[in-house]
């Protein structure tokens, strides 16, 4: 009989117990393993004998796969990004990997104009000074800007920045979105200009980054990116920490090369505590949650499970994303 390992310790174990029991419905046998790492090099062992691993994150590179060799047969992830697996390896192991894409869009479009609305509003710091006993913000009336009317630009239009279009069309922002694979009636329903990065660069009030980790967008915001968008900009980051070089996020933060900053994902997590980024006040910091919402983790989880069933009973998994592992 098949077996499914769950792993990911961080995500809510109710939700990882019902998923378990979907599988054993359906049949197989499934186990929850609490691992206490994020890289599968460090419990390869416990890892033999599963056809199909469903994930959380964990890092599963070209050694784990060959270490784990032919009984392996499907990585579901629980959640969208897999940047943290070895794809050619999986395809060369005949290793199918699918994600669960769609699940995670409003919670994490919802994160990022939270993001947007507690910076542009200084929220952040009226609270800190409020704890402080100190209303100066309100008799100064430094209380920042309404997103309303401002321009937004977009890097990437897939679910998530979709969804987060939708949101910014009740707000009666422009928006500027870029994306090689451009959907024309999505963007048309919500009035989202196709625009270059240059050009988003250089008209938004606020850059939001969407795009997945690849050897092409790693450090994609660097130095000469920032210098390039506007002094009062905000840029949010709530896709991978590798898109941005955050040393150079830093100095810009520093001297005023853009206004602020909101991050939900960083280079090394959990964020190191002398990170520079946490002494910075113009900066907004969250411990990866954008995905995190009670109702996104259970769908997110709910279709990692069924995509591992339907792939054991043979039917059709339509999020397989190396078609070629055959």
């Amino acid at each position: 009989m098949d077996r499914v390992a769950i792993i990911g310790k961080q995500q809510p174990r109710h939700i990882r117990e019902h998923m378990r029991q979907m599988i054993i419905d359906a049949g197989f046998e499934a186990d929850l393993l609490d691992m206490e790492t994020r890289n599968t090099i460090d419990f390869k062992e416990q890892l033999k004998g599963y056809q199909v691993l469903i994930t959380a994150g964990e890092k599963i590179p070209a050694e784990t796969m060959r270490y784990l060799g032919k009984e392996l047969k499907l990585i579901s992830r629980f959640g969208v990004g897999t940047d943290e697996m070895d794809h050619k390896e999986a395809t060369k192991q005949g290793i199918a990997i699918c994600n669960a894409a769609g699940t995670l869009s409003t919670a994490v479009a919802e994160c990022a104009l939270g993001l947007m609305i507690n910076l542009s509003r200084n929220f952040p710091q009226g609270d800190a000074e409020v704890r402080r006993g100190d209303w100066s913000r309100f008799f100064e009336g430094r209380n920042g800007h309404q997103i309303e009317g401002k321009t937004i630009g977009l890097i990437g239009f897939g679910d998530i920045a979709q969804a987060l279009a939708k949101m910014l069309y009740g707000f009666d922002c422009r928006v500027l979105a870029y994306d090689l694979r451009w959907n024309g009636e999505i963007a048309e329903k919500y009035h989202v200009e196709y625009a270059t990065i240059e050009r988003i660069q250089k008209e938004s009030d606020i850059i939001s980054l969407h795009v997945p980790s690849t050897p092409t967008t790693a450090g994609m915001v660097n130095l000469s990116f920032l210098k390039a968008m506007k002094s009062t900009a905000i840029l949010i980051n709530t896709g991978r920490g590798a898109l941005v070089v955050e040393d150079d996020l830093v100095y810009a933060l520093k001297n005023n090369i853009i206004a602020a900053a909101g991050l939900d994902v960083f280079v090394k997590e959990p964020l190191p505590i002398e990170s520079p980024l946490v002494e910075l006040d113009n900066v907004m910091l969250l411990p990866h949650s954008g995905a995190g919402s009670e109702e996104c983790v259970w769908k997110a989880g709910i279709m990692a499970a069924q995509n591992a069933i339907d792939f054991l009973k043979g039917k059709t998994v339509a999020t397989i994303l190396n078609p070629g592992y055959k």
